[in-house]
């Protein structure tokens, strides 16, 4: 990966326009931090960032899986600035560069020409900078927490002020610096975002993320992490105990309950009158039989029965039985058999 950033720089210093000729693009931050020629302070800073990281990372008690995330992250940038970094040629910010000659493959130099799009020292900075932000401050016990922030403090300070002295030996574009940082920055949470929920929650790859054991992590955040987890457990075996002990309780079969009416004789008799006269009438007159109906009904209800209509009159007159009006006194006799 090195040496192919270190190809496409030489190409980019070799495609870059010269700065004596063509004039330089305008940079405000160049109009407010004055020029210096200090090349070693950028590499000097970039020691200071880095030594103190690698410490850290030795240090930490899941090493293996800091490495991977930090080299994972550098890895991924280097490849961004493959990929832009001899697109576009931009006239050196730096008087006195020195340009490619064309041999690509075989020269190596920290500072020529061309190399502009983006800052790969600040890359480092912000890198080291954000390990100790996320693992350096949770290495202090809790009495000695003041140290964890003063560390970090002292880490963003040495990352803005070594990104000014870039700045300020014209080693770059403020365009170039800027850029690194938000690279350096998303490709690093990327990452703490691919290792924590695709290789720590699955399981993958323990020997690499805890070659120590699967001991519990102790940072704050992680462990508030895993008991609001163990809570939302708790909390779906619950609803789901409750849910079945509910289900149970509806298979509960219910039970008929027939509710008896005694009848009186009269009643009775009424009914049984109704019933031989439907029985009478035959399957083909509806109407009397819902007539003897309505009679029955009524007389369960201790109620005068409806008044018949003339047609049903009509009917029990042509079966047989004897016309009456309506309110006027039986006086059928049962002759009997001739």
């Amino acid at each position: 990966m090195m040496s192919w950033q270190n190809v496409m720089a030489n190409v980019a210093s070799y495609l870059a326009p010269d700065n004596t000729k063509v004039p330089k693009l305008t940079d405000r931050m160049f109009e407010v931090i004055p020029s210096i020629q200090l090349l070693w302070l950028t590499d000097l800073a970039d020691a200071l960032m880095f030594a103190p990281t690698i410490l850290l990372i030795l240090t930490h008690y899941r090493p293996l899986y800091l490495l991977c995330k930090v080299l994972l992250t550098w890895a991924l940038c280097n490849l961004m600035r493959i990929t832009t970094v001899a697109i576009t040629s931009f006239p050196d910010p730096r008087d006195g560069c020195t340009h490619s000659t064309g041999e690509f493959f075989k020269t190596f130099t920290l500072h020529r020409c061309g190399d502009a799009m983006f800052s790969g020292h600040t890359v480092i900075f912000v890198i080291s900078a954000l390990v100790w932000t996320s693992h350096g401050y949770h290495r202090f016990p809790h009495r000695l927490r003041w140290l964890g922030w003063l560390c970090v403090i002292i880490a963003w300070c040495f990352c803005i002020g070594s990104a000014l002295i870039v700045i300020a030996n014209r080693a770059h574009y403020t365009a170039d610096v800027l850029v690194a940082f938000y690279v350096a920055g998303g490709n690093f949470y990327i990452w703490t975002y691919i290792l924590d929920h695709y290789i720590e929650e699955r399981g993958r790859l323990k020997d690499l993320t805890r070659p120590w054991g699967d001991g519990p992590d102790p940072r704050p955040h992680v462990q508030e992490r895993q008991r609001k987890r163990l809570q939302q457990e708790e909390e779906a075996t619950d609803l789901e105990k409750g849910a079945m002990t509910t289900g149970e309780a509806n298979e509960v079969q219910m039970q008929p309950i027939i509710i008896g009416i005694p009848a009186s004789s009269s009643d009775a008799q009424t009914n049984s009158n109704a019933i031989y006269a439907a029985r009478g009438e035959g399957l083909g007159h509806q109407q009397p039989a819902r007539g003897i109906h309505a009679q029955g009904k009524a007389a369960m209800r201790d109620e005068p029965p409806p008044p018949q209509p003339e047609e049903e009159l009509l009917g029990e007159a042509s079966s047989g039985g004897i016309l009456q009006q309506p309110g006027e006194p039986s006086n059928t006799t049962n002759l009997g058999p001739l």
